[in-house]
């Protein structure tokens, strides 16, 4: 059993993050802005403050870096202080609490998108500020592997549809490639927690049908993560033809070819 800390950990994807960990044995401190439904050890704060992230470190085996705006906003006023200063003061905290793994949840975004072959994981090209912060996460998460011996697992993230809303849109913009269900994602960081890994490393968290657009081999040599869901296999929620349309600060770029 291991100790671990999520943070984001009342989110779309700590919620299922966090249960799976619990069934499966381990121990799970949530750390959100609000109350995290279902996990009794949780502290509510921000990313932001260091000195309650490096507490909640405390004691921990891993973890596991969810917390983040988590769509394209003004650089400063939106995107510094979460997806900056955030992975940040995990890192640093993981540093000075010893916990020797960290998982950073990074993006799907970060990923060149004109490619005709699947991106490799040592490939970046993001085309705005949100993936910057993800891809500056990622090499700041190497950096603290190679200077101070911290072990880091940085997960590109397919797009875990949210509501009914982005299943439509997911329906209309025809990217199937680039979905992942609640159950992988799970799954994904459940695997994380249990192999022992170390080093540093960068994997895309998947779905099965996004061999053609990402490289999944690197997740299956780590960790053995194989995805079993596919498009709409996995949604927690059933979706119509009238739903509304997305915001478009809701959803990824879908622009790719």
């Amino acid at each position: 059993m291991a100790n671990v800390l999520v943070t984001g950990a009342a989110g779309a994807v700590g919620q299922p993050v966090c249960a799976e960990l619990g069934r499966r044995g381990h121990h799970v401190r949530g750390f959100d802005r609000i109350v995290t439904p279902g996990v009794p050890d949780g502290v509510v704060a921000d990313t932001t403050d260091a000195v309650a992230l490096q507490a909640a470190a405390a004691g921990c085996d891993m973890i596991i870096h969810l917390a983040a705006e988590a769509n394209d906003r003004d650089f400063v006023t939106g995107l510094v202080a979460p997806n900056v200063v955030g992975p940040y003061n995990v890192l640093h905290g993981a540093r000075e609490a010893q916990v020797p793994r960290v998982v950073l949840a990074s993006s799907l975004q970060v990923a060149p998108q004109d490619l005709q072959r699947p991106a490799r994981v040592d490939e970046s090209a993001p085309t705005n500020h949100y993936a910057l912060t993800k891809l500056w996460a990622e090499q700041m998460g190497e950096m603290y592997a190679r200077c101070f011996g911290l072990n880091v697992l940085c997960a590109r993230l397919n797009w875990m549809v949210r509501n009914p809303a982005e299943a439509r849109h997911m329906e209309r913009v025809k990217r199937p490639d680039i979905y992942i269900s609640p159950g992988d994602v799970a799954r994904f960081f459940s695997l994380a927690v249990e192999v022992d890994w170390t080093g540093f490393a960068v994997v895309y968290a998947a779905g099965a049908g996004s061999d053609e657009r990402f490289d999944l081999e690197p997740a299956r040599r780590l960790l053995g993560y194989v995805p079993q869901d596919r498009w709409p296999a996995g949604l927690p929620f059933t979706y119509g033809e009238d739903d509304d349309a997305p915001d478009s600060t809701t959803a990824p770029a879908l622009t790719w070819p």
